[in-house]
């Protein structure tokens, strides 16, 4: 094609493309006001239980004094701290694990709950000392309560043929 030609050709594209961009925007109706939309925006709560509990007011006794005297011998008074408040001890929760075997070897231990695991138990390795030396329990668990726990030692000890198994708290 010719280079005059080519350049018809573009601009005649760019005059179809602007009319077809700007022509509806001259011939359309102009848009219509959205409708106004309310929201009811409630009261906030006159007071909120958060569960807080404040801290005690602190005096300024509880800053160190400092006195240069006239000799410039300085006098530093440490303040008296006060002791904290006493609290409950935290109730933890206790849980149950059922203990299959202790080994001196981590590669035996890892078989073990690898195998307890494809039978469907949640095992787990969990290591130690014991007289000095390490230690690697396999243990399969825990539960919440005891009687689950010893539940899940009867189910090993049947699928499993692990007779030495035993129930312990854990941690």
């Amino acid at each position: 094609m010719e280079q005059p030609l080519k350049q018809r050709m573009i601009g005649a594209t760019i005059i179809i493309a602007l009319a077809v961009i700007f022509v509806p925007m001259l011939i359309g109706q102009k848009p219509t006001d959205p409708e106004a939309i309310s929201i009811e925006i409630p009261e906030p709560p006159a007071e909120i239980e958060l569960g807080i509990t404040p801290l005690p007011e602190l005096s300024n006794n509880g800053l160190a004094e400092v006195k240069i005297n006239k000799d410039k011998s300085v006098v530093i008074t440490k303040p008296s701290i006060p002791k904290p408040p006493k609290k409950a001890p935290v109730k933890a929760l206790t849980s149950w694990v059922v203990q299959v075997g202790s080994f001196s070897d981590q590669k035996n231990a890892d078989a073990l709950a690898t195998t307890l695991k494809k039978a469907g138990f949640t095992a787990f390795v969990d290591p130690g000392t014991s007289n000095k030396t390490e230690i690697y329990r396999v243990r399969i668990g825990p539960e919440l309560s005891k009687e689950k726990a010893d539940k899940l030692a009867v189910v090993v000890k049947e699928k499993q043929k692990l007779t030495k198994a035993i129930v312990v708290q854990y941690p």
